[in-house]
């Protein structure tokens, strides 16, 4: 009786579409039962959860930190910002823009206005255009004269 449970025979496996046998042999099974880590006890399973749990929160407190960090260094690099723009625009002097000559002004409402009356047709504004240029061309043969 106690020398056949002692005693190891391979285990047979057969697929019934396909007539290949396949042999394993117990001491197979045993080293893959043995390879298999063991889920252990649910107290040592509840402990390692706890451990990920806790790794997982310090993680995430770290990244928090950082950002918090990030985001008041981002706050005060912005501040400093303000403050060196705010100071460059106090200390450059205010230009003073001279409004165009009566002439300019006339000829650039007219183009503006064919261009408005002519929406589809733009081309059809061509005096306009060439009359625009030419004040401005002479603005600038003016202006030019007198620097």
């Amino acid at each position: 009786m106690g020398a056949s449970q002692s005693r190891q025979e391979p285990m047979v496996f057969m697929n019934e579409d396909d007539p290949v046998q396949v042999r394993i042999s117990s001491n197979f099974v045993n080293q893959l039962a043995q390879a298999q880590p063991s889920a252990g006890s649910p107290q040592d399973v509840e402990n390692q959860v706890r451990q990920r749990v806790q790794a997982e929160l310090e993680r995430i407190k770290l990244q928090e930190n950082e950002f918090a960090n990030y985001k008041s260094t981002t706050n005060a690099n912005a501040n400093v910002t303000a403050q060196d723009i705010e100071h460059l625009s106090k200390q450059q002097p205010q230009k003073h823009i001279k409004a165009l000559p009566e002439e300019i002004v006339k000829a650039q409402d007219a183009l503006v206005a064919c261009y408005k009356k002519n929406s589809q047709r733009s081309l059809d504004c061509w005096a306009e255009v060439e009359e625009f240029k030419t004040v401005v061309q002479k603005a600038q043969n003016a202006f030019i004269a007198t620097a």
